[in-house]
C-alpha cells in the first residue's frame, strides 16, 4: 500500500484523541481517571493549524487515522553549551493496532522531525518506550545524561 503522509487539522482531533487513548492504553495506563479527553480534543482543533501544536498523520484506508505523532514547540532558555531559543517536545506517537508493522510509525516521526527542522527547531525531546527507541535512535534522538525526569503539579 502507498502510505501518504499529510499535516493534521483541527478536524481531525477526535482521531488524534482516539490514538492516544491508543497509545495510553499500551502504556498499561488507566484512561478513564478524569475527564482529559474532550479538553485535548478541544486544544488539538484550537492549537493546530499554528506553530504551537504540530502533528503529521496518515489516512487510514475507509477512514479515521492510520498513524499520527505531534510535536510542541516552545521558547527555551539558552544554557551552557545550548544557544537554542526554540525547541520541540514529541508527542502522541501512535500507529492504530490494525495498521502497525508498516513502518507507519517511522513515516510521522520522519515528517514530523523534517517539519520541526523546516521551523527553525534545533532541539527536540520525548519520551521513548522500549518499543520506539531504535526508531527514534535512527532519527539522531539519544538518551539523556545527567537528570531525573521530574513532575510538579498543582492540584
Amino acid at each position: 500500500m502507498n502510505w501518504t503522509v499529510r499535516a493534521a487539522v483541527p478536524s481531525d482531533a477526535e482521531e488524534l484523541v482516539r490514538l492516544r487513548v491508543v497509545m495510553f492504553e499500551a502504556m498499561g495506563r488507566d484512561v478513564t481517571l478524569g475527564d482529559w479527553q474532550r479538553p485535548a480534543a478541544d486544544m488539538f482543533r484550537r492549537e493546530l493549524g499554528g506553530t504551537g501544536l504540530i502533528a503529521t498523520v496518515v489516512d487510514a484506508p475507509g477512514g479515521g487515522l492510520a498513524a499520527c505523532a505531534a510535536a510542541f514547540v516552545r521558547p527555551d532558555m539558552p544554557r551552557p553549551g545550548d544557544t537554542a531559543e526554540v525547541m520541540g517536545h514529541v508527542h502522541n506517537v501512535c500507529t492504530d493496532p490494525v495498521w502497525r508493522r508498516r513502518g507507519l510509525a517511522r513515516l510521522v516521526v520522519t515528517a514530523l522531525v523534517e517539519q520541526l527542522d523546516a521551523l527553525g527547531v534545533t532541539k527536540s525531546d520525548l519520551h521513548a518506550s522500549e518499543d520506539g527507541r531504535s526508531l527514534y535512535e535512527s532519527l539522531g534522538y539519544k538518551p539523556r545524561h545527567g537528570g531525573v525526569e521530574m513532575v510538579r503539579r498543582l492540584s
